[in-house]
């Protein structure tokens, strides 16, 4: 169903709920001309990072650079660039250090969309079991974290949540900024403002919101939560749900620039047109290292690399943090388009 109502959905996405199964991320679209402007941007890449492999310089017809005989193959660089093609369903991070580790030596952190895959999500039980003043049904959710540690106070991971309905009557003590996957549902404000959301919005419950939940299909979305200082409240003094779509469905226009800016933690969506850019502590604008950054790709292909050279290819679903300060490159080989969460 969803995939006649969301034609111009991006590549990541479901194309049906019934089976409540995510797209992996090798199913992402490699048409004859993308793939070959894929591969001319990725050997441009590959010769400014001078790989100790040398790929050859044609590749006669494979898709798969080969082994030069000479000299003798640098086998840590070998296996980075084969986790590169492989795309490996654990975050960059495991078997090479921690989460506290890489903010440490400043490495970024990736995640594909199989990472967050349901089936392996843990089972938090029923929403009722757990406090939750649940009126509707017997939702039960289930969730998964990138990490237990915080990148400048934030966290990210997934979470998913069969149908059902509960207040939610406290304070958030955190601003939870979260990526529709799949599903739909509905937050309604504390003065009864509803802001319904489904496959592709952007929904932002900012520090101190209170309100209720609906969930009125399985819902299934990404998320990052800041735990940062207070935000003043709106003019009425209530603290609202944003609510706005990162891809263009049921009329709805394509949002790009900032959705929310609560000081501490601001939103956005962005174009990322092909390009290379060098990250440091000079640059300004949307890619300063001021700040630690979240990123949810929503299609298009772009390299990461860390200032070591270590590096991974970025595709559609996937996710990513760049730690406050983190230098290195952002290669954009394919029109991309991403969500973005700035946290400080």
């Amino acid at each position: 169903m969803l995939s006649t109502l969301f034609a111009s959905s991006p590549t990541w996405l479901p194309a049906s709920t019934a089976g409540r199964r995510n797209v992996p991320a090798s199913s992402v679209r490699t048409g004859g001309a993308a793939l070959s402007a894929e591969l001319a941007a990725k050997q441009a890449w590959l010769a400014r990072t001078q790989p100790s492999w040398g790929p050859p310089s044609q590749l006669s017809g494979s898709v798969e650079p080969t082994v030069a005989a000479a000299p003798p193959v640098d086998e840590a660089a070998a296996k980075q660039a084969w986790l590169a093609r492989t795309q490996p369903d654990e975050p960059a991070w495991r078997g090479q250090s921690s989460p506290a580790e890489s903010a440490a030596r400043l490495a970024f952190v990736h995640a594909p969309l199989s990472y967050f895959a349901l089936d392996k999500l843990a089972s938090k039980g029923t929403r009722r079991a757990g406090g939750s003043l649940v009126d509707v049904g017997e939702p039960e959710d289930w969730s998964r974290p990138i990490a237990k540690d915080a990148w400048s106070g934030a966290r990210a991971g997934s979470w998913a949540c069969s149908e059902g309905g509960w207040d939610s009557p406290k304070l958030r003590p955190t601003t939870e900024t979260f990526l529709v996957l799949e599903g739909w549902g509905c937050v309604t404000d504390v003065d009864g403002t509803q802001h319904s959301f489904g496959p592709n919005d952007v929904v932002v419950l900012p520090r101190h919101w209170s309100g209720r939940w609906d969930v009125a299909r399985f819902l299934h979305k990404v998320w990052v939560v800041h735990d940062h200082p207070d935000v003043p409240a709106g003019a009425d003094g209530v603290v609202r749900a944003v609510v706005a779509p990162a891809w263009p469905h049921f009329g709805a226009p394509l949002h790009e620039g900032t959705i929310y800016d609560g000081g501490h933690t601001r939103v956005g969506v962005a174009p990322l047109a092909p390009g290379s850019v060098a990250v440091s502590a000079a640059e300004a604008g949307f890619w300063s290292s001021a700040t630690a950054k979240f990123l949810w790709i929503l299609d298009g292909v772009l390299f990461l690399t860390n200032a070591d050279g270590s590096s991974r290819r970025c595709v559609a679903g996937d996710t990513a943090v760049l730690p406050a300060g983190w230098t290195g490159l952002v290669d954009t080989v394919q029109p991309a388009r991403v969500v973005w969460v700035d946290v400080d």
